[in-house]
């Protein structure tokens, strides 16, 4: 079965002002149950990390 994944960030709200506070990436190989793999203080970090878990085989 093929994996897919996205990232999404972190939001800390405050006031009116939205900051990213990090990034986790969503397995949404399965949409109706999709999960957090993993959470990354940067975007790049998690992108790296959504590409090695759709090349990872189990």
């Amino acid at each position: 079965m093929s994996r897919q994944a996205r990232i999404e960030p972190v939001f800390a709200a405050k006031d009116l002002n939205d900051k990213i506070t990090g990034w986790v990436v969503i397995d949404e190989s399965q949409p109706e149950n999709e999960t957090v793999v993993s959470e990354h203080e940067s975007q790049a970090e998690a992108i790296r990390a959504a590409e090695e878990f759709e090349q990872r085989e189990d």
